[in-house]
């Protein structure tokens, strides 16, 4: 299996080849990539954890510097590696050139792979989508180092959550707006007039009543006032029988 690669960072071709060339730094700008043991100037103990779609697996085993030519920027590489977990294999020949571009170095990326196990089961399409994955973090991880002292990328960053606007506390509610209005107590019902004028004693008796009995210092006043009304309609009521009477 062939797969071809590019990245791009911001630096002096000169820096970016030396600074490609420290494996042991530069290792960690290669997600799941480590340096366990370094054997000579160009043999390296090497841990390799990859993801391929839902299978993650982790390898181990060397890597060996074929190649370093400092003047045309350009290393070949080769590794072998095994499972820790499994009976798969990878196996890779890798060639590294550089170019400069304008005020960028372009790094390209040649693989020859041989895989065994799970990875080669998965083909060559979800292989070289996760290779193009991991070159972008590298590629933005050794843009970092170049920069010095700025943060590792150890994985795609996610996008950003919209954070919800803070829900304004409800005002307080006047205690006058909160509380219903004192409902006006009912005026008194005055008393009615009896049809032809004259006073219906015991509606009035009602009314004066109703009023006055509220206060107890009213109730002699009150009885006395009935009594007078009870005894004026009486006589009026006696003396229009004795006028009739006369007439007969």
């Amino acid at each position: 299996m062939h797969i071809d690669s590019t990245f791009s960072v911001v630096a002096p071709i000169s820096q970016v080849w030396h600074t490609l060339m420290d494996f042991e730094r530069v290792a960690g700008c290669l997600p799941g990539a480590k340096i366990l043991n370094k054997l000579s100037e160009d043999a390296y103990q090497v841990g390799m954890t990859v993801k391929l779609g839902p299978v993650t697996m982790q390898y181990r085993g060397l890597l060996n510097v074929i190649e370093r030519n400092a003047a045309e920027h350009r290393a070949v590489l080769a590794g072998k590696a095994q499972e820790t977990r499994g009976q798969g294999t990878a196996e890779a020949t890798v060639t590294l050139t550089l170019a400069e571009d304008s005020a960028a170095t372009r790094g390209s990326v040649s693989a020859d792979l041989v895989l065994s196990g799970k990875a080669a089961a998965m083909g060559k399409g979800v292989i070289g989508s996760v290779t193009e994955q991991m070159m972008s973090l590298f590629a933005k991880n050794l843009q970092a180092m170049l920069a010095e002292g700025a943060p590792l990328v150890s994985e795609a960053p996610a996008e950003p959550v919209p954070t919800a606007a803070p829900t304004a506390a409800p005002e307080p509610v006047p205690a006058s707006a909160a509380e219903p209005a004192p409902t006006a107590a009912p005026e008194p019902v005055p008393a009615s007039a009896a049809p032809g004028g004259s006073l219906d004693a015991l509606s009035l008796a009602r009314g004066i009543a109703a009023e006055q009995l509220s206060s107890p210092t009213k109730v002699l006043g009150v009885v006395a006032v009935v009594a007078c009304i009870a005894y004026w309609a009486g006589r009026r009521s006696a003396f229009r029988m004795l006028r009739l009477c006369g007439r007969l």
